[in-house]
This record gives C-alpha cells, structure tokens and sequence, in this order.
C-alpha cells in the first residue's frame, strides 16, 4: 500500500481544518500521512487543537506564503509517494483515496488521476459538478479539475512543481501543464466537494492585481494551445485586454485587441 501524503495549508481556521480531517478519517485507506502546513497563524496550530486518527506532521511557515508556496512547502515536508492536496475548507468524498491508488495501481504509466468535485452553496445545495477528460484544450476552457479531486505520483510532482511566483491561478496552470504531459486520468466519480459559501474568510477573494499578473502568465504558459483554438484565444485575451486597460499595459492591450479582431470574434462572444 503505497503512502499518500495529504496536504492541507491553513491558518486561523481551526474549526474548518477539523471538518477537513473528518472526511480525512473518512476515507477507506490505511496507508495515509497528514501534513498540515501552518501558515503562519497568530497562535501556532497544536496537536491538541486537532484530530485524525492518521499519522499527522505540522509544519509552520516563517511568514505567510502564498498558496502555491505553501502547498510546496508541505510537499517538502512529505513522506508518500503519491500526493494529494485539500483545502481547509473543503472536504473528500470517503472513496477519493482508494479510488484513486487503486487506478494507479493498476495503471503504472499514469501519472495522476483525479475525479468530480461537487460544487456546493451556502445552503448546502449543488451549484455545479466539475468534471471531465484530461485533454487540454478543455481544462483550460473549462478549468474542471479542482485540486482537492487530484491525485500526483511525487515524482511526476517534481518534474512539474507549482509555478512560485503565482499567487492566484496556480491551480489552473499546475494541472494543466500536468495534462499537457498527456499520461493522466479520470474517474467519473465524486471525490470531493468544494464549499462555495462566500465567507468573509475565503482565499479567493478578487484582487484585480493579482488577476492581471497571473492570467498573464497563464496566457503565456499556454500561449501554443490557446493560439491553437478561437475558443481560448476569445476566452483568455477578452479578459487579458479588460485586465490590460485597467493596469494601462498598451502592449498588451494591443496584442489582445489584435488577437480578438484577427479571429473576428470580438463582437460574437
């Protein structure tokens, strides 16, 4: 039974963290690590303030790090060989773990597979099911594989790592430069949930700045797919040029308004 090392950031979030650990405990594997990767909270997170029946490290950062950082750092900290990420927030479906290995298990030359995440509301109904085939040109239309739903062999994980300097969006080019390898899976199953309930506290808050510098780097990845298909050029250079004016980048206001008008797609969308 190969390790699977879970990684969760969190930080003044006790109460969601343990919600987080109970579908942790949920899950119908024994061969699981916890890492919890303490950013940076006022009052460092205890073992006595947590529980999991798993074997549990807490690492804290020296100050807060932004998402990718931090995931990085817990990966540093881990032991497995397979990895998975969740959000303290967020929770897993008791057959994600075993799903999940089991496939790998069965098929070596995949590098990762992953399942549905439900979208849930404030009130606990359905907004939406992500899901989806490992095929490019859709995740980075449709953007269906949810972190919380992945699972990475470590050493595939070390070939690609998270773009660092991203401080929002990392998720987006993460897994899709994992897709764009094109050795992953999917299983057409719920493993997680994504809880969509608009608290104060979210980390996805809108901050047009940090959307201007990562789309942009996004754009960039991906320039060889999206310049491939009308769909995406539509999709990533209307919001690149509405991002490009407000931060005054003429350069890139003129490469995506020339973009749009080229594929004559500017006023169909």
């Amino acid at each position: 039974m190969p390790l699977v090392s879970i990684i969760i950031p969190t930080r003044h979030r006790i109460a969601l963290l343990n919600r987080a650990l109970q579908s942790v405990d949920a899950q119908a594997y024994d061969a699981i690590q916890v890492v919890i990767v303490d950013n940076s909270s006022d009052e460092p997170i205890r073992s006595a303030d947590i529980y999991t029946r798993y074997s549990c490290l807490i690492v804290r950062t020296d100050s807060m790090l932004s998402a990718s950082r931090a995931r990085h750092f817990g990966v540093q900290n881990a032991r497995g060989e397979l990895i998975c990420f969740l959000d303290d927030d967020d929770v897993y479906k008791e057959n994600k773990i075993r799903d999940e290995v089991d496939y790998l298990l069965e098929h070596p030359k995949v590098e990762f597979v992953y399942g549905q995440t439900v979208h849930v509301g404030p009130d606990g109904s359905t907004i939406a099911v992500s899901r989806g085939d490992p095929e490019v040109t859709s995740f980075l239309r449709w953007r269906y594989v949810h972190l919380n739903s992945l699972m990475v062999r470590r050493s595939v994980y070390e070939q690609e790592l998270f773009n660092l300097k991203m401080t929002t969006f990392e998720d987006v080019d993460f897994v899709g430069r994992l897709i764009r390898r094109g050795h992953g899976a999917y299983i057409p199953d719920v493993h997680a949930v994504w809880n969509r309930d608009g608290r104060p506290d979210q980390l996805t808050r809108r901050n047009w700045r940090r959307s201007y510098e990562n789309w942009k780097i996004l754009c960039t990845e991906f320039r060889a797919e999206i310049m491939r298909d009308r769909g995406l050029i539509v999709f990533y250079h209307k919001k690149m040029l509405i991002l490009s004016l407000i931060f005054f980048d003429f350069r890139q206001i003129l490469k995506s308004a020339f973009l749009l008008s080229k594929n004559c797609l500017w006023w169909r969308s």
